[in-house]
């Protein structure tokens, strides 16, 4: 990647996911499977059962996205829905086999970038996520921040 810091971090981050983006759909798509697709069926193959709710907290998602991969994911016949042991509004859910199924193909091709990507880093692993979880501290806080100032320039403008 051509270096931009004459543009700045989040410009570089920005080119760097696209790049994410684009090699991981490409691989994933011979399992019939995006990424995103992958990083919801991944979550509840890795900690499931989870609440709608607690996977969007979990995957930086908005609760309507992860709504929709679940709607999608039910209509394909791979989760199971069970009530919540503490709240029984809320459905617990997890992958059934067919869901495992479809999540082990993905799987065996994420496996294949992951080693590539990780086999061609210039640093040790760990020094890769320290940097990743504090930009993602730092995105996570920024966005706390600019919350209010939205709801105020909205509340603003519902006004004028």
């Amino acid at each position: 990647m051509a270096k931009h810091a004459d543009v700045s971090l989040l410009f570089d981050f920005f080119v760097t996911a696209q790049r994410l983006r684009r090699v991981l759909s490409d691989s994933l798509a011979e399992a019939g499977m995006r990424p995103d697709e992958y990083a919801v069926y991944s979550l509840l193959f890795d900690r499931g059962p989870l609440t709608a709710t607690e996977m969007a907290d979990f995957l930086g998602m908005p609760l309507s996205t992860v709504l929709d991969y679940l709607k999608a994911m039910t209509a394909a016949g791979h989760l199971v829905r069970t009530s919540h042991p503490f709240d029984g509004r809320a459905l617990e859910l997890s992958l059934n086999r067919s869901g495992v199924a479809a999540h082990s193909r993905a799987h065996a091709h994420w496996e294949v970038i992951r080693k590539q990507i990780e086999g061609e880093l210039s640093m040790p692993i760990d020094q890769v996520r320290r940097a990743l979880t504090a930009l993602d501290d730092s995105a996570e806080l920024a966005g706390r921040r600019a919350k209010p100032a939205a709801a105020h320039r909205s509340r603003r403008a519902r006004r004028a």
